[in-house]
């Protein structure tokens, strides 16, 4: 009896699969939240980028108009949830000497402004007498799946952009 239930091989892919599913099922919910978090970095990015280009884009930007480009941003940003996103926009100018002087700076979530004399724009783009656009975004993922990934994932982002044919993108009057 005992060499008859040796050699019955009927349920063994039962027991095969039974060691393999969890396995399997581990790694496809991996791959579907490493993909998820892939792309709200990306998104993150590219918001960055396009608030900043389309600043660049003006002369001169009012806070409402500012307004208005976040209120893009969170379009760009969709499907993914914008209650974390956080976006400031800086127009910075470059004076005689070097210094870096804010010359506005408005935001929206969780980030603050900055002002006054700054020392973090890049040495590139430090031209004496020229400004620059600088559009930081910062975002907290929060997996769907809380058992993968327990703690959220912070993402941030910075970008530069040279105001195309002004010295430096300003209020109006």
């Amino acid at each position: 009896m005992l060499r008859r239930l040796i050699r019955n091989r009927r349920g063994s892919a039962a027991v095969e699969f039974a060691f393999i599913a969890p396995v399997a099922i581990l790694f496809y919910y991996a791959l579907v939240e490493s993909s998820q978090g892939m792309l709200a970095n990306r998104r993150a990015g590219h918001v960055a980028t396009a608030v900043g280009d389309i600043v660049a884009q003006n002369g001169q930007t009012s806070s409402e108009e500012v307004e208005d480009i976040f209120d893009i941003a969170s379009a760009i940003f969709r499907p993914l949830p914008t209650d974390t996103l956080s976006i400031r926009l800086t127009s910075i100018r470059i004076e005689a000497n070097g210094q870096q002087t804010v010359v506005w700076s408005q935001t929206r979530g969780s980030m603050t402004g900055l002002s006054g004399v700054i020392t973090s724009v890049p040495a590139p783009w430090i031209v004496p007498g020229s400004g620059v656009i600088r559009a930081d975004t910062s975002y907290t993922y929060n997996s769907p799946l809380q058992k993968m990934m327990p703690e959220p994932i912070q993402m941030s982002h910075t970008m530069y952009i040279r105001p195309r044919g002004y010295v430096a993108v300003l209020r109006p009057n």
